[in-house]
């Protein structure tokens, strides 16, 4: 054997040696070491969710007044200062509609106070007819009250 054929027997022999080497490596990771790592992940990661869950609750909470605080101040702030614009802006508003409607409320009072009048004549017809008819019952209550016998007048004569 040759010089360059026993180092190419040595190179082979370590090549060979070392993928079996990493074949069984690999075999054994897979087989053995995996399971019990992936086992070991997961009780960490639930552990580490359950103490992120427990610290974003507790800082939720000691956040979340201080966030109320801010909220609420910032409303207040933003009605104080847009309460006078909008008070502002109504007044205009009502100012408007109410120029737009100032015609039509002037022929409407004008026609209420036109039919006010008619229906005073109305009335004013009414209670003379009343009048007159009360006077006329009167007139002939009064005329049955007054009418007495021949014999009662004194003279026995009818006139």
């Amino acid at each position: 054997m040759s010089m360059g054929q026993l180092l190419v027997l040595v190179i082979a022999t370590a090549l060979l040696a070392s993928l079996l080497t990493l074949v069984l490596g690999w075999l054994a990771f897979q087989r053995w070491l995996r399971p019990q790592l992936e086992t070991r992940l997961a009780i960490l990661a639930e552990g580490l969710e359950a103490r992120v869950r427990a610290g974003a609750g507790a800082a939720g909470q000691d956040v979340l007044e201080p966030l109320r605080t801010q909220v609420r101040g910032g409303v207040e702030d933003a009605a104080t200062t847009l309460l006078p614009n909008l008070r502002t802006e109504l007044v205009a508003g009502f100012r408007e509609a109410a120029a737009e409607m100032l015609p039509a409320f002037r022929d409407e009072v004008r026609k209420g106070f036109t039919d006010a009048l008619s229906a005073s004549d109305l009335l004013d017809r009414t209670a003379k007819k009343v009048v007159r008819t009360g006077s006329s019952l009167m007139e002939s209550g009064f005329n049955l009250l007054r009418v007495t016998r021949p014999n009662d007048r004194g003279d026995g004569d009818s006139r």
